[in-house]
């Protein structure tokens, strides 16, 4: 049962390989905008690009010149650029109650006029303009939501529409259609008629919440939210759904459709055609702690090219980016993306003085542009891009970089798991790992005991071939336990059945759950060997952490937190080295809200190392 169950875990989310993409994006350039906490970038037919960061910016089409800036004088809270190149703001620029939309001059020197949206206070702008210079915004005002259109001379406003709550994203066509994306009790798309006559109004499927909405060429809107893109045909019906593994997400379409998704994850992510290897800002991160240990702090900018009918045209880490990110489209499926940046010098220094701030990247088609074939590695159950600690269980993600059908390798008391399988050799500074799992988009494995920091570097040698390495950190522990879906832990009863909600642990028995990367064990085991009798210890001793809610109203709800020793904490018996079991009784997660392993002598430069948080499935709750 045990190693059925840790097969399993070895295998969680293997896909099959990957093609090589037809459609490839690179890098024309990368510059610094010399700001920091931009909001919004836009661009209009003439490629000119523009930036909101408290002031706005007009770049030129190739983004080496600053054609204008405009100070504003005021906060900012959201921007829109029209095809022409007329640029409107939300503002409220005096002391006054009333909040108001300004358009500012061609040269962007001043104001050409301001108008009154005629709300004493108002949250979350969201604005739109059309071909004919009209602006929409999209407002909440106490409990009233509503679309706002305003005349092209700015002389009035055209009409106010109420629409669901929480309207957070808006799109206008040509015609003058307004559509916009929210959250009420779901996500939704309503749409407004030229006229500002309610059109369509939908609900969308479940889960996708905080949506961001784009029209195609004839006028279709295409919404994404909480991982996932669907299009709407022209009676707002939703036509297809595709998922996208991002959080947050910027979105815009080019010319033929497709929807080019920009943001940020922790997670590794499954590229296809990737430009760049996933960030690792933290690899060289001075450490502060008592073991040395940097805090894992990664985050990767990612962008997702989808096709009209849902195919992933190209997913790929973005260069020299780390963090959040903001997309607009150009012509000719070009692309520009302001993100964070990850510490790497820029391909240009760009028109702004000094090197610091935001990075601007311009992309676009290019066929012959280098992929990666190795993108990441991380952490095999919550799939978080950190350090690597010796003898973990990791995952590494990529194309190309094993067999297309996938080996699941064995082993014995006598025989460890192989360094080599299906041609696969990964090594840590040049120490052969042993393999669990291979395939052409993801290997699982263990690193090395041997292997020291602060910094290891990762190779993947396939039919004699090696891809890209990774220079990656490397740390003194991970602690990670296994889960079965990200929340619920891969664990087994008193009777040594697996627990799951519809067979819970009973009141007052043991459970045992397994987990990787907690440390040294005593006495060393070799790389890849089963763990036997009589057992090994780990060095470092563990803690199980439970968090239990205390009732009372917001704000005043609070966690107590209670420490247990576990009944056993080592290595898991007949499992891999590196593998841990942890035994504890049922009755000390009862009411639990939060459950965490923790390594006390294992400080991090964030405090305690900590293991992800996990459930167990309990009888009668």
């Amino acid at each position: 049962m045990l190693r059925r169950l840790f097969l399993c875990l070895a295998m969680l989310s293997v896909a099959g390989a990957a093609a090589t993409p037809a459609f490839l994006l690179g890098v024309d350039y990368s510059e610094w905008i010399g700001a920091s906490g931009a909001s919004q970038i836009a661009t209009d037919n003439s490629g000119a690009i523009y930036i909101l960061s408290g002031y706005v910016t007009k770049l030129s089409a190739d983004g080496s010149a600053i054609e204008w800036e405009n100070g504003l004088g005021f906060s900012a809270s959201g921007m829109a650029v029209d095809p022409s190149g007329g640029v409107y703001v939300a503002l409220s620029p005096y002391t006054g109650s009333a909040h108001y939309v300004a358009k500012l001059r061609a040269d962007g020197a001043g104001l050409a006029w301001a108008v009154s949206l005629g709300f004493p206070y108002q949250i979350g702008e969201s604005m739109a303009a059309d071909p004919q210079g009209r602006v929409y915004v999209a407002v909440s005002s106490g409990n009233q939501s509503s679309v706002v259109r305003i005349k092209a001379d700015g002389s009035a406003v055209d009409y106010t529409v109420p629409v669901p709550a929480n309207p957070g994203s808006l799109a206008v066509d040509a015609s003058g259609n307004a559509y916009v994306a929210g959250t009420s009790t779901t996500g939704y798309v309503a749409q407004l008629e030229p006229d500002g006559s309610a059109g369509y109004n939908v609900t969308l499927p479940v889960g996708l919440v905080s949506p961001a909405i784009a029209l195609d060429a004839n006028g279709n809107a295409v919404v994404f939210g909480n991982g996932t893109l669907v299009r709407l045909d022209s009676t707002g019906a939703v036509t297809l759904s595709t998922s996208v593994p991002i959080e947050g997400g910027g979105l815009v379409l080019d010319a033929a459709g497709n929807a080019y998704i920009a943001g940020g994850t922790k997670q590794l992510y499954r590229t296809t055609g990737s430009i760049a290897v996933c960030s690792s800002t933290w690899a060289s991160t001075s450490s502060t702690s008592a073991t040395g240990q940097p805090s894992a702090a990664a985050v990767s900018s990612v962008l997702t090219v989808v096709a009209p009918d849902g195919a992933i045209l190209q997913s790929t880490y973005l260069p020299g980016t780390n963090g959040r990110t903001l997309v607009a489209a150009g012509a000719n499926s070009t692309v520009y993306v302001v993100a964070d940046p990850d510490g790497s010098t820029p391909t240009r220094a760009g028109p702004f003085l000094g090197q610091e701030g935001q990075i601007l990247l311009r992309l676009s088609p290019n066929s012959s542009v280098p992929t990666m074939a190795l993108v990441c590695i991380g952490n095999p159950s919550t799939y978080n891009i950190e350090p690597v600690a010796p003898g973990e269980i990791v995952t590494l993600f990529g194309t190309g970089i094993g067999p297309q059908h996938g080996i699941a390798t064995e082993a014995t008391i006598q025989s460890p798991f192989p360094t080599q399988a299906g041609n696969v050799e990964l090594t840590f500074d040049g120490i052969p790992a042993p393999l669990l799992w291979v395939q052409g988009t993801q290997i699982n494995a263990v690193v090395p005991w041997s292997v020291a920091g602060p910094i290891t570097k990762i190779c993947v040698t396939y039919n004699s071939a090696q891809t890209n390495c990774l220079n990656w950190g490397v740390v003194e522990t991970a602690p990670t336990v296994f889960t079965v879906d990200g929340h619920y832990a891969a664990a087994l009863n008193q009777d040594g059945s697996v627990n799951s909600a519809a067979n819970p642990a009973p009141p007052d028995s043991i459970v045992s759950i397994f987990a990787t990367g907690l440390g040294p064990i005593d006495p060393p085991q070799a790389d890849g060997t089963l763990v036997a009798s009589p057992l090994p210890v780990n060095v470092l001793p563990v803690k199980l952490s439970v968090g239990i809610l205390t009732p009372g109203g917001f704000p005043f709800a609070s966690t107590s937190y209670y420490t247990y020793d576990p009944a056993y904490a080592g290595p898991a018996p007949f499992l891999v080295a590196g593998a841990s079991q942890i035994s504890f009784n049922s009755s000390e997660l009862a009411g639990a809200d939060e459950v965490y392993l923790t390594l006390p002598t294992a400080q991090t430069t964030t405090g305690t190392a900590t293991s992800n948080n996990f459930r167990i499935y309990l009888a009668n709750q």
